[in-house]
């Protein structure tokens, strides 16, 4: 079974998906790691993004300086969406490879994807979990975890779909806001229906 992982930002996403992997026995890809490795000097997603761009967002060793291009994605829409045209194809490219693999040899997968139900491809996982945490505890996390201020947090999640609107199309959800030990044992409620 692949099973896609979704949620906002600060909602604990990545906590959940790694948990579910452990549980089930099965890898864990995130593709947030994808396109953090397409961004590497050379590979496609840097290719594409200089192209596009030529040195804006590049460091002095001509690296992508990852916390000018979040700002300013953050900031321009225009660019958001440039990046995203040259970086969602090749990570789903790569997650529906690596599902392919899996599916041959019987196995599971766990896929952690932020903007899962923004790109459309629910229609790729066998079953979806959305981690659901309260809003103004979503904007503390992002705060805390990123170094922004609060009105960042808020612009951040805004541009993505509510949680809970991604919760009605989920196959289950994961409540995030409280004590981490429900979180856990809700995820281990999961593991074991799914392994059924």
């Amino acid at each position: 079974m692949i099973i896609g992982v979704t949620g906002g930002m600060g909602s604990g996403k990545s906590f959940v998906a790694v948990l579910l992997g452990k549980l089930l026995g099965v890898d864990v890809l995130s593709a947030d790691i994808l396109c953090r490795d397409l961004l590497q000097i050379q590979m496609p997603g840097w290719q594409g993004i200089q192209e596009k761009w030529g040195s804006r967002f590049l460091d002095f060793a001509g690296n992508i300086d990852r916390a000018v291009l979040r700002k300013v994605l953050f900031a321009e829409p225009e660019v958001r969406r440039g990046v995203e045209q040259i970086l969602h194809p090749l990570v789903r490219q790569e997650i529906i490879s690596r599902a392919a693999e899996k599916r041959v040899s019987l196995e599971g997968m766990v896929v952690e994807v932020p903007l899962l139900f923004e790109v459309g491809w629910q229609n790729d996982f066998d079953w979806i979990v959305v981690v659901y945490s309260e809003h103004e505890c979503c904007v503390q996390r992002i705060v805390r975890r990123d170094s922004v201020s609060q009105e960042e947090g808020r612009s951040a999640i805004s541009a993505q779909i509510s949680l809970e609107e991604k919760a009605l199309q989920a196959d289950s959800v994961i409540e995030n806001s409280g004590p981490l030990a429900l979180t856990v044992l809700q995820v281990y409620h999961l593991a074991r229906l799914l392994n059924l």
